[in-house]
């Protein structure tokens, strides 16, 4: 399925960037921004972002499943990304009332 016209990236390319970022000593994690820059491409015109988050979740999933990326790393990296976006709502939250 192909998830970025604009750049032609598959959902199979986001599986193998993935599969190398998620192996690193020190994984980041993986935004869509990282993970199209480990493709070497980046952003075009930004319609493909939704798409991209639901993918590379999926993806997670999928090789955590397959035994290629280990369930810890995976977990962290899940911990790490719903903590960024607590704060993110809470900031939002906090502006509004202000």
């Amino acid at each position: 399925m192909i998830v970025c016209h604009c750049n032609v990236i598959t959902d199979a390319d986001i599986s193998r960037a993935l599969l190398y970022l998620l192996n690193l000593p020190d994984a980041p994690i993986p935004t869509p921004g990282l993970v199209y820059r480990t493709l070497s491409q980046k952003f075009n015109c930004c319609s493909c972002a939704p798409l991209a988050v639901e993918t590379i979740y999926a993806a997670m999933e999928r090789l955590e499943k397959q035994g290629l990326v280990c369930p810890y790393r995976s977990a962290t990296t899940r911990k790490q990304l719903a903590r960024l976006t607590g704060r993110k709502k809470r900031t939002t939250a906090e502006t509004e009332v202000v």
